[in-house]
């Protein structure tokens, strides 16, 4: 076994905090920023989880789209009909959302619930108003651990 001698000693310390240093950047670099590719697993915020939404109805994602509906939703459609939770479901399992893109994102956060406001312009496969564009609010809240959508509302921009 080999004995340290008083200067070896003195090296060790001075090394001592940088190496605890490196391993800190480390530990920090695997939480740095949002995931690049969320997903329902992996999302931060309510704004990845409302794009996922979009995607799962641009894909025909339903399950994923029931899973993360809570069970006493509300939405409003583009034509200002009042929906329960199977009524949304089925209006987006209806409309063929093509080609779609999210813009002018603000959320608020209140407590456990999150209300975001955007616009969304949709291809013109939609037909979802005179433009296909539409103002959106929506209602995140955590339910048992998991984000979960409880109000929507979709109203038509009109053309300038």
């Amino acid at each position: 076994m080999k004995r340290f001698t008083k200067p070896e000693l003195q090296n060790f310390s001075v090394s001592c905090p940088f190496v605890s240093f490196v391993v800190y950047v480390l530990l920090l670099s695997g939480c740095a920023g949002e995931p690049k590719h969320p997903t329902w697993n992996s999302a931060t915020g309510a704004e990845q989880y409302e794009r996922l939404m979009w995607q799962a109805v641009h894909d025909q994602d339903w399950a994923n789209i029931e899973r993360h509906l809570a069970p006493t939703f509300a939405g409003v459609n583009a034509s200002g009909r009042v929906l329960d939770r199977a009524g949304w479901l089925e209006y987006w399992k209806t409309a063929h959302l093509g080609e779609y893109s999210i813009g002018e994102v603000a959320v608020q956060p209140e407590g456990d619930d999150m209300v975001l406001t955007y616009l969304v312009h949709l291809g013109p496969d939609a037909k979802m108003g005179p433009n296909n564009a539409l103002q959106v609010v929506s209602v995140w809240q955590t339910i048992k651990g998991r984000w979960t959508l409880i109000a929507a509302s979709t109203t038509p921009i009109a053309p300038n």
